[in-house]
């Protein structure tokens, strides 16, 4: 049996001046962005965001741009999968 590859979704804020010293922001969700960062930082509203198809094309404005994408994780046999490696 071959563990599983775990895939999770990642919001990337490319900020074009950076806020308190950094310019690269990772979220899970579009939500979770403004729990960090001000509307006025990036230039689009919430409300706004959410009808933007990060899966078809980036979001970009003369303050940021807004990229999805997959983090990819490395297949473990940790967390409840008792196999040896190589079973």
């Amino acid at each position: 049996m071959v563990p599983i590859k775990k895939q999770f979704k990642v919001v990337h804020v490319e900020l074009k001046e950076p806020y308190r010293d950094k310019r690269h922001y990772y979220y899970g969700s579009k939500a979770a962005i403004y729990d960090e960062l001000p509307e006025e930082v990036i230039g689009i509203k919430k409300e706004s965001l959410w009808n933007v198809d990060l899966e078809k094309a980036d979001y970009e404005n003369r303050l940021c741009i807004i990229r999805s994408g997959v983090l990819r994780r490395k297949a473990t046999y940790r967390g409840g999968n008792n196999l040896k490696k190589g079973e």
